[in-house]
């Protein structure tokens, strides 16, 4: 498979995925965003963000102790596209590249302590709305920013290749985002902004696992960005 040969020469080792479904979301972003960015009321930007991501844990046995195995540092970098309402609303989405890794430690009768990394490539595609205040200093207004952030998977890989635990990932995860930050008009045309947001998963990221994990293992991720960021 192409994409497999690619991640190879990079020297990563991808587990196979079907290119139908995956062909079929990137060809509805690319419409969806050619729509938006057709609009004289439409900014584009470049955002980069340092991100912390953690994993959360739950099961249903008593006999079963599984936990997140501490965070990880990551960068996220991608396309910002900003569609304003009006002065005060902004519909704000893009296409931003956010690898993650997922950490577990697990304890039961047949893994004392068993500790285990995944990483984790995804393409995230936020659906937010922008609330700006007035101006707080000459040209730099503050904004709070509330919505959802869906992701398709595009890579995944153990940090091992004895690690067993998790077989698979789901494609697709959702997260609910929330965060404040401070945009500045540095010129006409241009915009610089920074914020802090939040983002809590919503659903289960595993679709197969060990069987001794089978059905009692549910994990989702959260991740902590620091964004910076400009708008033309």
């Amino acid at each position: 498979m192409k994409t497999h040969r690619i991640l190879t020469i990079f020297g990563c080792k991808s587990r196979p995925f079907t290119h139908t479904p995956m062909l079929r979301y990137f060809l509805i972003i690319f419409l969806f965003f050619s729509v938006l960015i057709s609009s004289a009321q439409t900014k584009l930007g470049l955002k980069f963000s340092p991100t912390l991501t953690s994993t959360r844990t739950n099961t249903s046995k008593d006999t079963l102790d599984i936990a997140g195995n501490g965070s990880s540092f990551r960068f996220s970098l991608g396309l910002v596209v900003d569609y304003a309402f009006t002065e005060t609303y902004t519909f704000s989405t893009g296409a931003f590249f956010l690898p993650k890794r997922v950490s577990i430690r697990v304890k039961n009768t047949n893994y004392p302590n068993r500790v285990e990394e995944y990483n984790l490539q995804y393409i995230q595609i936020p659906l937010t709305l922008k609330l700006y205040t007035n101006e707080i200093l000459p040209d730099a207004s503050v904004f709070f920013q509330v919505g959802g952030a869906p992701e398709i998977k595009i890579f995944e890989e153990p940090a091992k290749e004895e690690y067993t635990l998790i077989r698979d990932f789901n494609i697709i995860d959702v997260n609910v985002m929330l965060g404040a930050g401070v945009e500045y008009k540095a010129g006409i045309n241009t915009v610089l902004f920074v914020d802090f947001s939040f983002q809590r998963g919503l659903i289960h990221i595993v679709k197969e696992s060990d069987p001794e994990l089978a059905g009692d293992l549910s994990l989702r991720n959260t991740a902590m960005m620091l964004n910076l960021g400009i708008k033309f």
